[in-house]
């Protein structure tokens, strides 16, 4: 066995491989008669798709996950192009694209596509340089109340539940935190995202706080730049 390639159902096969060419797949194959069909690929992964007029994408519940040598770059690939030939990037409903997220098992992205289907694109984190560094913390008395704040936020995607936690066994302002200021920015990362998350909006107090920690740190130091990186990945408004 060599490839494994998805079958996946939509209600416009028209409609599917434009979402598809905006990620920069190409469509190699469509046919009309006897049945709806088309084929995209992007360099070796090759997903097809029939036409259902029944499919109620909300309802969908066929997935498939592609591992990939670099998922920076993929996002970064699929990302640009959609909001160039969109001039946005969709992060609910259907279709939408997820932000990159550092789970435990890997680095990973999710895109829903027009029929619902979903694909979970990711490298493990046996192949990243450093991939536990956003969801660990130096702080004895902080790290495994944050690594389950950012498990509920990001690995089962719970926000509400990541609230909850947030509110009950993590001070109001979370900038008065007792830890290194590299631990307050990642606590803070989490913060503002729950509050986004859930409020569509930016916290003004955390997004402050997060500026001057950057404002003030060594510009040439990897791990602010990532700190950095993460930031704007938040709060730019796509």
């Amino acid at each position: 066995m060599n490839q494994i390639k998805p079958i996946f159902p939509c209600p416009s096969i028209k409609e599917q491989t434009a979402f598809y060419e905006h990620l920069g797949f190409e469509t190699v194959y469509t046919s009309n008669r006897p049945h709806t069909y088309a084929v995209v690929k992007y360099g070796e992964l090759e997903i097809h798709f029939y036409g259902s007029k029944k499919l109620v994408p909300a309802a969908n519940s066929q997935m498939c996950y592609v591992q990939v040598d670099d998922v920076n770059r993929l996002y970064e690939a699929f990302t640009s192009g959609l909001k160039q030939a969109t001039g946005r990037i969709p992060r609910s409903g259907i279709p939408r694209i997820s932000k990159l997220k550092d789970l435990a098992e890997d680095r990973r992205f999710i895109i829903t596509d027009l029929g619902g289907n979903t694909l979970y694109v990711g490298t493990p984190n046996t192949e990243l340089a450093n991939p536990a560094f956003f969801r660990t913390i130096e702080s004895a008395e902080w790290s495994g109340p944050f690594e389950t704040l950012f498990d509920l936020m990001y690995s089962k995607e719970d926000t509400p539940s990541a609230y909850r936690m947030l509110e009950k066994f993590f001070p109001a302002d979370l900038h008065t935190l007792n830890v290194e200021n590299k631990d307050l920015a990642k606590i803070l990362l989490v913060g503002l995202d729950i509050h986004l998350q859930l409020h569509n909006d930016v916290h003004p107090a955390v997004n402050v706080r997060l500026k001057a920690l950057i404002d003030a740190c060594d510009p040439n130091d990897a791990d602010w730049l990532r700190i950095s990186q993460q930031f704007a990945d938040i709060t730019n408004g796509e």
